[in-house]
């Protein structure tokens, strides 16, 4: 979802740039390559993330995670209707039959192009490939092969206009055009801002073959009404009578002036409002400090304060007492200026809305790939502190990799435990958090508040076999 109100938000403001600026100049070649950059750039930047190679958490906040390991909370993950598992996927089979419905469109008319290619008389001309159809329909190519209804309707003037005009999208390479979107209708086939770059781009096209072909525009535009009375072509094809005829035997004529060129510029605060406010790190995912404040997911986390004690240490060999100094560790006590709650003051915890088996599924997923490089054996996900909001969602979590759990005799309950947080581990198991689903929020007295979780999957640990993971219980 915030994909793709990053990358509509993308589209409108480039469009409404467009329609504002640009679309009456006649700037052609900049004209499209403004479309299809703002299109790749609202299809694609959403998806791009920043780097960010800074520590999100200081030292100071860092929990011991023997600590964490040993918290006695007891967590309910019991099982809900999975309610929001089969909405998803009912509205993952209206995507895909959509999807279908607009591919089967597409392949229809590839079939009509090709019914138009082999039912034809075929012959040569330069380049190109003459296929006389016998149908009632404007002159349309593709790539080297241009579609007639017969060659002899036309006079010499009005063939060399139309070889001209059909030359002039080859050599621009049109056709690459034609495919990214048809590519695009079928991937975004709900989306009305994708038909709108679609007419726009296709405008363009036109625009820039006309100014090829036009050496007499008088001739030129009655030839097109001429034209306009007859039947179009194929999508993956430059129809000759495509587009508004009134708007293309106005741009004609039209000559934009030299002061007109800097409404180019308006391209550059496009894209560097584009890459700060819609790309994945515009929604920054990644917690930030400012003293005892944390903000993460438009969140205000407020931590306790930093406290210090003395205590007086006596070394058991030599007797000798140490004054030593210990820090507490900040906690999250508030979020968005509410008190957190925990396990001994709420009527019902959290629970994962689609049952604590699609949780344990979804942190395999999110997971997997660090399979490849981990031993066989058993390992707790170092996640902590998880505070969900009144929504049931995560507004806050800490993180620091993997524990790997070593049998050895010698460690306290026989195993040791060995920290893997090495930055791909890290990084995984926060992309995994900042992207979980809902739970359903904790209650107290018929209300949600929030609540801090100290562990994800209680009484549970991974198990690495053959470089496949899977959750065991710890009992």
């Amino acid at each position: 979802m915030q994909y793709l109100l990053n990358a509509t938000a993308i589209w409108l403001i480039s469009l409404l740039l467009f329609d504002l600026c640009l679309r009456r100049e006649s700037y052609h070649n900049y004209n499209r390559f403004y479309l299809l950059f703002t299109f790749l750039l609202g299809a694609l930047l959403p998806m791009w993330q920043w780097q960010n190679d800074s520590e999100l958490y200081p030292k100071a906040m860092q929990q011991p995670v023997e600590r964490m390991l040993s918290a006695k909370e007891n967590i309910v993950t019991a099982g809900t209707p999975s309610a929001a598992l089969d909405w998803q996927q009912w509205l993952a089979l209206v995507y895909l039959g959509g999807a279908l419905v607009a591919l089967c469109l597409l392949i229809i008319d590839i079939v009509k192009l090709t019914a138009y290619y082999r039912g034809g008389t075929s012959s040569r001309q330069d380049n190109w490939t003459i296929i006389e159809t016998g149908k009632d329909h404007a002159p349309f190519s593709f790539m080297n092969t241009l579609f007639v209804s017969s060659v002899a309707v036309y006079d010499a003037d009005e063939w060399h206009m139309i070889l001209t005009h059909e030359r002039r999208h080859t050599t621009l390479g049109h056709l690459a055009d034609l495919m990214l979107m048809q590519l695009a209708r079928v991937v975004f086939w709900f989306h009305p801002l994708v038909y709108m770059y679609n007419k726009r781009l296709l405008l363009v096209h036109e625009y820039q073959a006309d100014n090829a072909s036009a050496q007499q525009p008088q001739v030129y535009g009655k030839f097109l009404v001429e034209q306009a009375l007859l039947q179009t072509a194929p999508v993956l094809s430059h129809s000759f009578n495509r587009s508004p005829i009134k708007n293309r035997i106005i741009m004609l004529t039209r000559r934009s002036t030299t002061a007109a060129k800097t409404k180019m510029l308006v391209f550059v605060p496009l894209a560097v409002v584009c890459i700060v406010c819609f790309s994945k790190n515009g929604f920054s995912q990644k917690p930030e400090r400012h003293g005892n404040i944390i903000t993460y997911k438009n969140n205000k986390i407020e931590l306790s304060p930093e406290k210090q004690d003395t205590i007086e240490i006596q070394d058991p060999v030599t007797g000798k007492w140490t004054t030593s100094v210990m820090k507490s560790t900040p906690m999250p006590i508030k979020i968005n200026n509410e008190a957190i709650h925990d396990d001994g003051n709420v009527d019902a915890r959290p629970t994962f809305r689609a049952g604590r088996k699609q949780l344990e599924a979804y942190i395999i997923k999110s997971i997997a790939p660090l399979a490849t490089d981990l031993e066989d054996g058993d390992y707790n996900i170092v996640v902590y502190n998880i505070i969900v909001d009144k929504k049931g969602q995560v507004g806050y979590y800490e993180s620091h990799g993997l524990i790997q759990l070593v049998p050895d005799a010698k460690a306290f309950g026989g195993t040791k435990q060995v920290r893997l947080d090495d930055k791909k581990t890290v990084d995984a198991i926060n992309k995994m958090m900042d992207a979980i689903p809902d739970f359903n929020a904790a209650m107290l007295d018929q209300q949600p508040v929030p609540y801090k979780m100290s562990q994800l999957a209680p009484g549970r640990k991974i198990e690495v076999r053959n470089h496949v993971m899977t959750f065991v219980s710890t009992d």
